[in-house]
């Protein structure tokens, strides 16, 4: 037989589940409802949700940046066109929108015992003063082993060692 408290316990545990399910499902009706509308604009309704939601926002980018284009300039005259709300940068054809994403390459990885301060300064919140005092750490202490030791430089922080720690080798 369960105690009072541990009854507590499960109400409490019940409640929580109840009311992430409710916000989960609410959630989901709003988001769905606002793909809905952004298939009504026009946007291709095939794919996966993902892909229906990426496409949506891509139209309303879109059709923001139309829309700046099309306010005239203060101080410029502008050129009539036969065609008047044309949006310029598509002519008379529609967006493609890609398929899929390509992810961007990953930067070189950069060997830090053997780095020069140019390259050193290619990483990421890595400046002229910070270089140097990486090379100067190696230069007193050895090679570094690992990034344990880079945390050693004065300005080298955990958030600074997670952006350097994929492009960079020992």
């Amino acid at each position: 037989m369960p105690t009072a408290a541990e009854k507590n316990a499960l109400y409490f545990l019940a409640a929580v589940a109840l009311v992430g399910g409710g916000a989960r499902a609410v959630a989901n009706t709003r988001f769905s409802g606002l793909v809905d509308a952004s298939e009504r604009l026009g946007v291709n309704d095939t794919g996966s949700m993902g892909e229906r939601a990426i496409a949506a926002q891509i139209a309303a980018a879109d059709s923001a940046r139309g829309a700046r284009s099309r306010r005239p300039q203060k101080g410029s005259r502008r050129k009539s066109s036969s065609r008047p709300n044309a949006d310029s940068s598509f002519g008379d054809r529609e967006p493609r929108i890609p398929s899929r994403i390509v992810p961007p390459r990953p930067p070189p990885s950069v060997d830090v015992n053997r780095a020069t301060q140019a390259e050193l300064e290619r990483l990421p919140r890595v400046g002229p003063a910070l270089a140097r005092r990486i090379i100067a750490w190696r230069e007193q202490h050895g090679p570094y082993r690992s990034l344990d030791d880079l945390r050693h430089v004065r300005g080298i922080g955990p958030s600074t060692i997670a952006l350097l720690a994929p492009v960079v080798t020992f």
